[in-house]
């Protein structure tokens, strides 16, 4: 088992897909301060410190997630199916759910890093740029440390529903189209749903997909960390699961 995660995260290092998305994101997180930096100093408007932009903008990085699971998805893990390299692994004796926990360790790696990058490197632009400030009084220094971390923790989660898709797919294209118009829309979808069926609506306020937005909450009492903590776990396991079983089953060709 050892071995396996060693080999994909290996492969995740040297995946191309994975080094262009990095690229990307990285550029979108300078660009998108810069933006607003102008278009504040053309304005007049009082600049956003390190600590405001990231309060104000950690929301946005849901999107990055999203984008940056379904992209990676297809790419670092439904090619292989497309291109033999998922056959050879199934077949070279493996026990296929180790295989596919590999898969889903390296992936959500990839993943996670990704996450990292838009609120690391904004928030050390805008420090730079206009200084990091204060943090907003009654926001404790923890509120940094805590946000990133659940931004591991959901981006994990993501991560694991997004390689269930994959094994359910099996083709790059089809898993990235999926994944991108399920994680826009799903927010949508339940939350219409929910108005009709009682059920589905605690279903849905505690689900990654709508406490996702609440990772970036600046004040937290003890009621709201065991949902936020529990809901990611939650969906780690149960997507792990149903993964490994699917991939069990699946036929590979």
């Amino acid at each position: 088992m050892y071995n396996l995660i060693r080999a994909e995260l290996f492969k995740l290092r040297r995946d191309r897909s994975f080094l262009v998305l990095l690229l990307i994101i990285a550029l979108l997180s300078l660009a998108y301060p810069l933006l607003y930096y102008i278009d504040n100093k053309t304005s007049g408007k009082p600049q956003f410190t390190g600590a405001e932009f990231l309060i104000k903008f950690l929301a946005s990085n849901g999107y990055v997630i999203k984008f940056s699971v379904a992209a990676l998805a297809g790419f670092f893990i439904a090619s292989e199916y497309t291109t033999g390299v998922m056959k050879s692994a199934a077949s070279s004796g493996n026990d296929r759910g180790k295989l596919y926990t590999a898969k889903l360790i390296g992936f959500s790696a990839g993943a996670m890093v990704i996450s990292l990058i838009f609120p690391l490197l904004s928030l050390a632009e805008v420090s730079m740029i206009s200084g990091f400030g204060q943090l907003p009084e009654g926001v404790d220094a923890l509120f940094i440390p805590r946000a990133l971390g659940f931004t591991l923790l959901y981006t994990a989660a993501y991560a694991a529903i997004g390689a269930l898709f994959t094994a359910v797919f099996a083709e790059s294209g089809k898993t990235i189209s999926f994944l991108m118009i399920f994680f826009l829309a799903i927010n949508m979808i339940l939350g219409s749903l929910a108005e009709y069926i009682p059920v589905l609506a605690t279903v849905y306020d505690y689900s990654v997909f709508k406490l996702l937005g609440e990772i970036g909450k600046t004040h937290m009492d003890g009621s709201d960390l065991p949902a936020l903590l529990l809901a990611p776990l939650l969906t780690i396991v149960v997507s792990g699961l149903l993964g490994v079983l699917v991939f069990r089953k699946k036929e590979i060709k």
